[in-house]
Formats: structure tokens, C-alpha cells, sequence
């Protein structure tokens, strides 16, 4: 009979894992590569998480650990940010109003890029851009 020392640094019972269960190693460069490319060329329509597993040829199971490995946040989190981020680049490069804006970067309207934005920035699109604006004119 063989028992087994469940203290640290003791042996473990076979095909018991050291440090628990295991983690998906991430994305490979080509997969992490095409899902970013793959969210980028569709900002505008919905993205699906099975989609964007498709892409890479994953599970969309594993592709969303593997995903969020990589960049540090889940599929879903990402698409925001990179919807935002495009916000930020139009608002601060044109004077297209923030329904088209809205339109453009896949919000389903106005009022979703409003209170998107006031939670991740912290301040209305309007009032950032227009602080933004008087920024650049001061330099």
C-alpha cells in the first residue's frame, strides 16, 4: 500500500497535476494574428466569439482561454476596446456626429457608444472630444 504525502513539496498521486489544472498556452502568432485582423475588418457587424474560433481553428471554448492569455482580455472585452479605439480616432479626426460614429464602429446606436464610452473613459464623447480638440490647440 502506498500513501501519499499531501504536504508541499511532497509526492503526488499519479497523473495528479503540481500546480492544478492547466492553462491553455495562448495563441499561437498566426491565430492571434488573424482573430485581431478578423475583429479590425468587421468593427461594424456583430463579432461572434464562434466566428472568430473559426478563424483560428479552435474550439471557441479553448479560443476564448486561449484568446484572453494572449491579450489579456476576453474576446468580448477586446471588441470593445477596438470599437472605442476607433471612436477616439474618427471623433478626433473628423466632425462626423456621434450617431455615425456610432454606426461606423458597430455600436447599435448613440446611446450605446455614450454610455460605453462614459464607463471605460470617464467622460462623455462629446465633452472628451472636445477637451481632446482644445488640447491640440494649446501646443
Amino acid at each position: 500500500m502506498c500513501f501519499y504525502d499531501l504536504e508541499p513539496g511532497g509526492p503526488a498521486p499519479p497523473g495528479a497535476l503540481p500546480d492544478g489544472p492547466s492553462r491553455p498556452a495562448g495563441l499561437a502568432p498566426w491565430q492571434a494574428s488573424r482573430a485581431a485582423d478578423h475583429v479590425e475588418r468587421r468593427l461594424e457587424t456583430t463579432i461572434r466569439v464562434v466566428d472568430l474560433a473559426r478563424a483560428t481553428r479552435l474550439s471557441p471554448s479553448y479560443f476564448s482561454r486561449a484568446f484572453k492569455t494572449t491579450f489579456g482580455l476576453s474576446p468580448q472585452k477586446y471588441v470593445v476596446e477596438r470599437r472605442l479605439a476607433r471612436a477616439k480616432r474618427i471623433m478626433l479626426t473628423t466632425n462626423e456626429p456621434l450617431c455615425g460614429i456610432a454606426a461606423t464602429c458597430g455600436f447599435s446606436d448613440q446611446a450605446h457608444l455614450s454610455r460605453v464610452f462614459r464607463r471605460r473613459v470617464g467622460a462623455p464623447p462629446n465633452a472628451w472630444r472636445r477637451e481632446q480638440r482644445q488640447a491640440a490647440a494649446v501646443f
